[in-house]
């Protein structure tokens, strides 16, 4: 199945650009998109057939402007973080049934079942002003209200969002009772905790130190990959990881900079809940929004969600059926 986000109905029904999205426990698929008419959020049956749009653009109590996709629950509730400021939940038939603003900027948050967060907070009074520019994140337990309970980890953000060079990965994801963490300044290291705050394991791996290609280059400077100076942008070799993404199971997939089985293809390792390696895969799939922790790609009830890029740059979400060998 393919949603092209090309579609005249989608145009007609005022959705913009394709951005994060999730499932439901039905199958019911809930895209973001942006530079919308009127709604932020449509959701899909399983059969790609366009059902409603909600989450209108605006100020006011129930609207949104700028939102970030935590979570899709299995009763089809909505949770979103909007500017940064405010914390939203829609219920399936569009209508607010929780709003509110913690009072200092959050970026994603993951809501847990017990009420609980797993929040990514900047905390912009650590930001320097020397070489290197930048300010702590920082992922946290938090209560109800997004107040902290425990720190789980910490990096250092570029103040400039990556323009001078390519951004730190800083990755998480929530799965089946666990949480992963990558962390660029521990390389291919992914600490997987439990919901309780406990570290599991430290979940390692060898990999092969990949020099910045062509392709990579075009992927992230597609106007200007070549021109003179702009070689400081990319470190030689380039990261351990780029990207990954988790099931339902808390399998985990991270993807590597090593070049696929054809072109524009990229190899994931694949570990299982217990931090097992237990395979690779070669994917053509739209990669560049989940260095930046961007919902992109999941696997949900053995059906494997992705966008992939056009032609023309724009995107097709496909779900397919995933069969373990």
């Amino acid at each position: 199945m393919t949603i092209d986000t090309e579609r005249e109905d989608l145009a007609k029904a005022g959705m913009g650009e394709a951005g994060e999205f999730d499932v439901d426990g039905q199958g019911n698929i809930y895209i973001v998109a942006f530079k919308n008419q009127k709604n932020f959020i449509y959701r899909f049956d399983p059969q790609d057939r366009l059902l409603n749009s909600l989450g209108r653009n605006g100020q006011g109590p129930g609207e949104i402007e700028w939102p970030f996709l935590d979570r899709v629950f299995d009763d089809g509730r909505i949770a979103l973080t909007d500017g940064m400021s405010k914390y939203v939940v829609f219920g399936r038939d569009g209508n607010a049934i929780r709003e509110f603003r913690p009072g200092f900027s959050i970026s994603y948050i993951y809501p847990l079942d017990d009420g609980r967060f797993v929040a990514q907070i900047p905390r912009y009074e650590t930001r320097t002003f020397n070489n290197d520019y930048s300010f702590q994140m920082t992922l946290c337990f938090c209560d109800s209200n997004l107040f902290k309970i425990k720190e789980l980890d910490h990096f250092r953000s570029p103040a400039d969002g990556g323009n001078e060079k390519l951004y730190p990965y800083f990755l998480w994801r929530v799965s089946s009772g666990h949480i992963y963490i990558a962390n660029r300044e521990r390389g291919y290291e992914i600490l997987d905790y439990d919901l309780e705050g406990n570290l599991r394991r430290k979940i390692r791996k060898e990999y092969h130190p990949v020099a910045p290609t062509l392709a990579i280059r075009k992927s992230f400077l597609p106007t200007h990959y070549n021109q003179p100076g702009v070689a400081h942008y990319f470190p030689n070799p380039m990261p351990p990881i780029c990207s990954l993404f988790v099931d339902d199971k808390g399998r985990l997939f991270v993807m590597t900079y090593e070049s696929g089985d054809r072109s524009g293809e990229y190899i994931w390792d694949i570990f299982s809940s217990d931090g097992v390696f237990i395979g690779r895969k070669s994917l053509d799939i739209y990669w560049l929004g989940l260095i930046y922790g961007s919902k992109y790609a999941l696997v949900k009830k053995g059906f494997f969600y992705a966008y992939k890029e056009k032609e023309n740059g724009f995107h097709e979400l496909i779900v397919q059926k995933i069969t373990w060998k």
